[in-house]
């Protein structure tokens, strides 16, 4: 066909309608705007039309909205790639570079592999054994420092985060490294910022006062009240923790004023309950509480059933709803969730990756092995892309995977509205339900489409009547709750 006939790229474009005003999400871009006259006549002609040549667009339109207008709006609307010639049939790659990915901005460090608790659905094996678990020495946590601030580039912030196995196991470690790294970083110019997840289970005074004298982003595991945590969360004796944990975290959010703390759920099977569980939390004093469905993992056993993740999902909405009235009344409601996909909106968040494993993010285990992130350490079939006492990350190696990701996952998610907000999903659970990492995670899509329309018409209204919010309280979050 000639490049003067064109056509609508309808898989580059999401109509939604929200308080009578209708919006288009061009997709690649996560850019919202309402179409005026002009763009909508030129859209309704093109859906009615299919590929057509201009003039004849011309020839229909101009004696309402004239030719200058026209053009102009072509014009913007295939720069947008809304717009496309007739000869762009089925799927055209959304090819971004990769830009300078030799950097770093943020290291997970496995300081031990070891874990004082049993919890049911752990992905972690090597968490087993009290004894005979790994913690990561003095030596491999120095190098790993010294590879994040050598490898900083041009950021002048870098992240480190503690993690397990329970990393304050090694509470130890972490002072020094602590220590070392403030010094270091200090000396270069550059400012690093401490995150930490734990269990609870090991907040002594001494620690909350470490953590507070550093100011560490703290998130702990924790599942609700004491009938649902107890349940998963448990010694390795069966014995619940909830009682053990609680006086902890009462202790740590009595104390911790400096930063934000946040709570992270895991739902499994038989676990659904989360409007209860968020308003335990939330009581408890957590400024915000995050939920992770298990929907893949190699114990299938606490897998959530198809129906029981659509209950997750319609207990998802229904927090949502309050979140908006709040935000209306000016007030936040700690649903990270849901914060963080209004937040890539007001951002425009436009990914080809779904997430910082290997864009700046990676993981070190106990052995100074490096992975995209802290879920592919020990995993069986994971080969480490580096080891940090012997030449630091493999770039050729991680670049190659990237690409290959993105390859993969743009041609399976080419005609999905949110493919630039999900980008196919998490490489490990892919790995874990599809034996392929490259596997976008096609076993929620229609979920997870729901429930990205509503967290754009949520958006869309607190534009609409309290546009204020978002600056007073979600750009803010980026702060404390971001390490990329």
């Amino acid at each position: 066909m000639s490049e003067n006939v064109i056509r609508l790229r309808s898989e580059n474009i999401h109509q939604v309608t929200v308080g009578g005003k209708t919006y288009l999400l061009v997709v690649p871009h996560t850019a919202l705007f309402q179409p005026d006259d002009v763009s909508s006549a030129v859209l309704d002609y093109l859906k009615r039309h299919g590929a057509v040549r201009r003039e004849a667009l011309f020839r229909d339109l101009t004696s309402t909205y004239g030719l200058e207008a026209l053009q102009d709006v072509l014009g913007e609307l295939v720069s947008l790639g809304v717009i496309g010639n007739g000869r762009q049939n089925g799927h055209t790659a959304d090819a971004l570079p990769l830009g300078d990915r030799e950097t770093l901005t943020t290291l997970v460090l496995n300081v031990s592999n070891r874990c004082n608790m049993g919890c049911h659905y752990c992905y972690g094996g090597g968490f087993q054994d009290l004894q005979s678990g790994q913690q990561m020495s003095w030596s491999v946590a120095k190098r790993s420092v010294d590879v994040l601030l050598q490898r900083a580039g041009s950021h002048r912030k870098v992240t480190l985060v503690f993690f397990g196995g329970e990393p304050l196991l090694n509470f130890e470690l972490i002072q020094r490294v602590v220590l070392y790294a403030r010094r270091q970083a200090t000396e270069r110019g550059l400012f690093v910022d401490f995150t930490i997840t734990t269990n609870g289970t090991g907040l002594t005074g001494e620690v909350i006062d470490f953590l507070k004298r550093h100011r560490f982003g703290v998130t702990v595991s924790l599942d609700g009240p004491k009938e649902i945590h107890d349940r998963r969360r448990v010694f390795k004796n069966g014995r619940g923790t909830y009682e053990v944990i609680l006086p902890r975290i009462r202790a740590l959010l009595d104390a911790y004023r400096d930063r934000p703390i946040g709570a992270r759920v895991t739902l499994t099977r038989g676990v659904t309950a989360v409007g209860e569980i968020f308003a335990h939390l939330i009581d408890l004093g957590f400024a915000e509480v995050g939920f992770s469905p298990v929907t893949a993992g190699p114990s299938q056993g606490y897998t959530l059933t198809e129906a029981e993740l659509e209950r997750v999902f319609n207990e998802f909405e229904k927090l949502a709803e309050q979140f908006l009235k709040k935000a209306l009344n000016d007030e936040y409601l700690g649903f990270s969730n849901l914060s963080q996909i209004i937040t890539d909106f007001a951002r425009g968040t436009s990914k080809t990756l779904p997430c910082g494993a290997g864009l700046g993010l990676l993981d070190v285990d106990h052995n100074g092995d490096i992975y995209l992130c802290h879920r592919f350490a020990g995993t069986p079939g994971a080969a480490p892309l580096g080891n940090v006492g012997n030449g630091g990350p493999s770039f050729v190696r991680i670049r190659t995977f990237l690409n290959a990701a993105r390859t993969a996952r743009q041609t399976a998610c080419h005609q999905c509205w949110i493919r630039r907000m999900c980008a196919g999903g998490c490489y490990h659970e892919a790995l874990s339900r599809y034996g392929d990492p490259f596997h976008p995670n096609l076993h929620y899509c229609d979920l997870l489409r729901q429930w990205m329309e509503t967290g754009l018409r949520i958006y869309l209204e607190i534009m609409q009547k309290n546009p204020g919010f978002i600056r007073k309280y979600l750009e803010p979050r980026r702060v404390d709750y971001e390490t990329l």
